[in-house]
């Protein structure tokens, strides 16, 4: 577990809160979202009101650009295949009408989450979205919470950053605009599906030659002698992130940590700082038949904020 030391708030402003009941009678195709023309008016009336929401901001930039996080369900972290088709939808719907703003091509947060091999659930706080969209040009993030109500389902948008950071109480009020479709088993469905994982798997690791497996031919796990733990990097403070850094690592024979493979990574710098501060660990190697030998094993850094 990481120490946090201090904890940079992020300035930010929330805007209004535009709630969408999506269409019962969409049905998908080849694991494709397909809205039913009405059904597509209703999302492109949705950003037509989202564009002028964030017209109204009067953003500081000269090129605004705005970045569509995927949709969550219920809560940040519960990602569905769902919520990912829906963020692909609207964002497209987004770009038409788009007027004094550029938005950012989807494409590009899907890039990022692939050379920072993170997951979905490991973005759970607007801070953390609000971080990743600065990194990757956008002046605002919009965010989305799907919820199943009495056979509806509805889509609650949420504006991150769309102010003058100069003057906070400038903000959106909250609206409630919302739209009655029964749920489909084909949106149940994808509502419950996994949404995308970007986590490399133990079983990508190429076949080594003289390097065992602990718990596997009598092979002990090595120990720990020395084994501190990485700090965070100052954006990922800024971000209040907390996740999990995952790395499949070789313990020698003479303790060393060599051979580093990244299974499950973190943004904002931190896979980089738990890789360095591997290769500093002290370890007492794993055995077979009472001697040393070299190991593969799996070790993880946690971060959390305190």
């Amino acid at each position: 577990m990481v120490r946090q030391i201090g904890i940079r708030d992020v300035v930010r402003c929330l805007s209004a809160v535009v709630c969408l009941l999506l269409p019962g009678s969409a049905h998908t195709q080849s694991a494709d979202l397909v809205l039913t023309e009405a059904d597509q008016a209703e999302l492109n009336s949705l950003a037509s009101r989202t564009v002028q929401k964030i017209r109204e901001a009067h953003l500081e930039e000269k090129t605004p650009a705005v970045l569509v996080m995927d949709f969550f369900r219920n809560s940040m972290g519960s990602y569905s295949r769902l919520g990912t088709l829906l963020a692909d939808e609207f964002s497209e719907s987004l770009a038409v009408s788009a007027k004094g703003f550029k938005v950012l091509r989807r494409k590009t947060l899907s890039e990022y989450l692939v050379q920072n091999w993170t997951t979905l659930e490991d973005l759970q706080s607007t801070d953390v979205f609000f971080q990743i969209g600065r990194q990757l040009g956008a002046s605002g993030v919009i965010l989305g919470t799907m919820q199943e109500e009495n056979g509806k389902l509805y889509l609650t948008l949420h504006l991150v950053g769309f102010c003058p950071s100069p003057n906070p109480k400038d903000i959106f009020e909250a609206t409630d605009d919302r739209i009655r479709f029964p749920l489909t088993d084909e949106l149940r469905a994808l509502l419950f599906e996994p949404g995308p994982n970007y986590t490399r798997k133990p079983d990508q690791i190429p076949e080594e030659p003289g390097i065992f497996k602990a718990g596997i031919s009598g092979v002990s796990s090595p120990n720990c002698i020395y084994c501190p733990q990485p700090s965070y990097s100052d954006v990922a403070r800024a971000g209040k992130y907390q996740g999990t850094v995952i790395l499949s690592v070789v313990v020698t024979a003479e303790g060393e940590v060599t051979s580093i493979y990244v299974l499950k990574a973190a943004p904002f710098g931190v896979t980089a700082d738990a890789i360095k501060q591997a290769k500093d660990w002290r370890m007492e190697p794993g055995k077979k038949d009472g001697k040393p030998v070299s190991v593969r094993v799996q070790i993880e850094s946690t971060f959390h904020l305190y």
